[in-house]
């Protein structure tokens, strides 16, 4: 008898459990509130980033990060940057599974990605930077992506920027449809980056054209959603990243 208890729950286990092959973009984890989900990664997880006021809380343990969904977590979802202690990084969105029998108990994540070795390596041009491909703050490219972690993803700050939240508050865009406020500036020597928050005013979903929000010396324009839903609607928001040339 016992021999048979142990049987359904090593079969109920493997219903759960799921492989995943990664490549680039986000992968879908689907959760239920009052539920784990362990999330297993080849390599030892470091840490990662989360949006401030999450609905998810996770712990890591060795290879794995264990995620415990709240029951505010949003419809679409919300998204986790994990890393690992050899530098990879992996784009999770977690969201909450239609029922039960949806629900990912375990997932294994699978690299696909090409490893570098050190052979590898050695054929690189000897280029100053080694880490070219991953740009830093002080590029536009990679502002942006501290823009996002730090407004996002609950990283505290951008190392070699000052925060100034001079003129927070002040409505920089409004076309009738849109309207857009100061949240904050990051000044650097060469760059400063803009967070902005729009909202639609409208009854209508709406595609954003990012050229309303161009600034003087305007270097790129981000959004973390290109599509308003009406004003009414949860999604009625997004931030809005502005990166300028210094003043």
């Amino acid at each position: 008898m016992y021999r048979v208890r142990l049987l359904l729950v090593a079969v109920s286990i493997i219903a759960y459990a799921r492989d995943i092959v990664y490549s680039s973009g986000e992968v879908e984890i689907f959760v239920l509130p009052g539920e784990a989900t362990q999330v297993r990664f080849e390599g030892e997880v470091a840490g990662g980033f989360k949006k401030q006021a999450s609905s998810v809380t996770v712990e890591k343990v060795g290879t794995d990060l264990i995620i415990f969904p709240q029951d505010n977590l949003p419809p679409d979802g919300e998204s986790i940057l994990v890393r690992l202690t050899d530098g990879t990084t992996y784009a999770l969105r977690v969201k909450q599974a239609p029922d039960h029998s949806a629900r990912d108990a375990i997932v294994s994540i699978k690299d696909s990605r090409a490893k570098i070795t050190p052979a590898d390596q050695d054929e690189f041009p000897k280029y100053r930077d080694r880490q070219f491909i991953y740009p830093t703050q002080y590029q536009v490219a990679g502002l942006m992506r501290e823009l996002i972690l730090v407004t996002e993803f609950n990283k505290s700050n951008i190392p070699g920027y000052r925060v100034s939240e001079l003129g927070a508050g002040q409505e920089l865009v409004n076309n009738g449809q849109i309207s857009a406020k100061l949240l904050r500036m990051y000044l650097g020597p060469q760059l400063w980056g803009y967070v902005l928050e729009a909202r639609n005013l409208t009854n209508q979903a709406i595609k954003v054209d990012p050229a309303i929000f161009k600034i003087n010396g305007t270097r790129a324009i981000s959004l973390s959603n290109w599509e308003l839903e009406p004003v009414a609607s949860n999604n009625s928001k997004a931030f809005v990243y502005v990166i300028t040339k210094a003043r």
